[in-house]
């Protein structure tokens, strides 16, 4: 997992600040620019929900989940997703590119993003 310069500032705000701003949402796209640690939003967005839930359970990681319904879905290509701190516009945490997902409005999607804390 990539995490842009904006997700690395809000790491260093989690630690450094009273009031952090963290990932909120999870934003779908189309787009199919390779990650770069510049990145400050998807190449073409085309949906977002907010976080589903987040887990702590296993020790130094934390995930977030996102559920994309089939009505949001449908007739979507799905190439890249990102994490957000605000329901539109917003910081970019992070950005993921993959094999272009094609929806006919069957069917649903949850992503899972899990980021490992280390010390090295």
């Amino acid at each position: 997992m990539a995490i842009t310069t904006n997700g690395l500032n809000t790491i260093r705000g989690l630690i450094g600040s009273p009031q952090p701003t963290i990932p909120t949402h999870i934003a779908i796209g189309s787009g199919t620019t390779s990650f770069n640690v510049s990145d400050t939003a998807l190449e073409k967005e085309n949906a977002r929900v907010g976080m589903t839930s987040y887990d702590q359970a296993t020790n130094k990681v934390v995930t977030y989940i996102a559920d994309f319904s089939s009505t949001t879905l449908s007739g979507l290509d799905v190439s890249e997703f990102g994490m957000f701190n605000a329901v539109s516009a917003g910081s970019i945490f992070n950005r993921e590119t993959l094999n272009n997902l094609v929806f006919e409005g069957d069917r649903e999607l949850q992503i899972q993003t899990s980021f490992r804390i280390s010390g090295a």
